[in-house]
Formats: structure tokens, C-alpha cells, sequence
């Protein structure tokens, strides 16, 4: 099992599950995702993170800056300005999932999620 988490936010993976290996979870929420809607989190998430860190230097003051994406099955908000970002996630029903939801992290809570994730996919803890 590897386990990260800080203040308003976990994330717990536990491969000898076989259904739903992954737990993501903010201050007020949890959901458990299976290896295909957490593998693409994962690469939506750093995607959109890459594209943010990409602009923020551009921003000037108090400008604010929308980024979207759609990767089924998640679409993702990413609302912030040059001093950070928060990040709303549609989980889609579709055919490969009968299922929904919506989460939240907020500013200061992205960075650290995100890292993680980064890490994780990194280390081939997916």
C-alpha cells in the first residue's frame, strides 16, 4: 500500500485490491477510482499543472486564468492567478463507467496533490 497525503487532501493506493485500487480524497471527500479512471487523472492532472506553470509568469497581478480539459472519463477546471490554483474534476459516466462525481482541492491543496501524482507517476506507482 503507499500512502501520501497532507492538510485537505489523500491519496492511498492498494494494488492487492482488485476493483477500486485507488483512494483519492480532499478535506469533506473521498472516492475510490479503479486503475483506468486513476491512471487518466493522473495524466490529466499533470497535463493541466504543465500548462498552468507554462503561464502563470505571464500573468500580471490580480488577472486570473481558466484552464479546461476533457480526457474521458474526467473533465477538469483548473481557476487560478500567478500566485496559485484551484482544480475542480467531473468523473463522466460513460461506457466504460457507470458511475459519477464531482471533487474539489483548492489553492492550497493543488500543488501538493498534483505533486504527488507527478511522483507517483514517476516512481510507476500506478
Amino acid at each position: 500500500m503507499i500512502k501520501k497525503e497532507g492538510p485537505g487532501w489523500r491519496i492511498i493506493r492498494d494494488s492487492s485490491r482488485n476493483n477500486f485500487s485507488t483512494l483519492i480524497g480532499g478535506e469533506f471527500w473521498a472516492i475510490e477510482l479503479n486503475k483506468y479512471e486513476w491512471e487518466n487523472l493522473v495524466k490529466v492532472i499533470i497535463d493541466l499543472s504543465d500548462q498552468y506553470k507554462s503561464v502563470k509568469d505571464q500573468l500580471m497581478g490580480d488577472e486570473n486564468i481558466t484552464l479546461e480539459l476533457e480526457r474521458s472519463p474526467w473533465f477538469a477546471i483548473l481557476k487560478g492567478d500567478q500566485y496559485g490554483w484551484d482544480l475542480r474534476l467531473i468523473l463522466s459516466a460513460s461506457g466504460l463507467i457507470n458511475r459519477g462525481a464531482e471533487v474539489y482541492w483548492p489553492r492550497n491543496v493543488t500543488n501538493h496533490v498534483s505533486n504527488a501524482m507527478r511522483t507517483m507517476w514517476d516512481s510507476d506507482y500506478l
